[in-house]
């Protein structure tokens, strides 16, 4: 059964890397918005190997980071202020960018997990 936070949510299968696997909430492929049709902020989601979710508010910085923005919490294991590297304009895009924040979102899953 899918967890309760971010229901509805799709999980993009393509990012999924060590049982990790980014989820959209924003569309990263809507550019109406957008001057330079590239995505450059947004909010989506991890899932964790275990099932388990957290929360990503991202946009764009020249080096990649993550920091809490809210603490892990019982249904979710936290939510996280995440810089990505590149503006999203296709699938690669948002791939290259999951896997370059992957060892920071790997360390605050499992520095989450070892609080509870």
């Amino acid at each position: 059964m899918e967890p309760l936070v971010y229901r509805g949510f799709p999980l993009v299968s393509e990012t999924e890397d060590d049982g990790f696997i980014y989820g959209t909430i924003t569309d990263h492929f809507d550019f109406e918005c957008e001057e330079d049709d590239s995505c450059t902020s947004g909010y989506g989601f991890v899932q964790a190997p275990d099932g388990s979710r957290a929360g990503v508010i991202w946009e764009i910085e020249k080096e990649p980071s993550l920091s809490i923005c809210i603490e892990p919490e019982k249904d979710r294991w936290g939510v996280y202020n995440v810089s990505f590297v590149k503006p999203i304009k296709s699938m690669d895009d948002l791939i290259f960018n999951f896997r370059t924040v992957l060892p920071l979102i790997k360390e605050a899953y499992y520095h989450a997990k070892d609080r509870k």
